[in-house]
């Protein structure tokens, strides 16, 4: 990874169990992000993108491949580990506006 790199992702993949049997939502997906650049994830819903960003930010542990955040391979850390390196590197803007209890009184 260089020193420039923020986050590097390498053959990531994630495979959920099902009654089916199992279920690959990413397959050897690879990128790499400087710092200070911009990325946008875009496709359809049900495309991975929720899952993507969730490894990357060591909110899950992926099937195979490894993320490597701010020089920290976080793929094998233990979720106390990851939690610190998200502490420290990652930032989160919610979609659902429910996550924080609103007050409605009488009107």
């Amino acid at each position: 990874m260089s020193v420039q790199s923020m986050l590097k992702v390498e053959r990531l993949t994630k495979t959920y169990p099902t009654a089916g049997g199992p279920l690959t939502v990413l397959r050897e997906v690879n990128f790499e992000l400087l710092r200070g650049a911009s990325l946008a994830i875009v496709g359809p819903s049900g495309s991975g993108k929720t899952t993507l960003l969730g490894l990357c930010a060591g909110l899950d542990r992926p099937s195979g491949g490894d993320v490597i955040l701010a020089g920290e391979s976080i793929g094998a850390m233990s979720e106390d580990e990851r939690a610190l390196v998200r502490n420290r590197h990652v930032g989160f803007v919610f979609q659902n506006f429910q996550l924080v209890p609103t007050w409605r009184g009488r009107s």
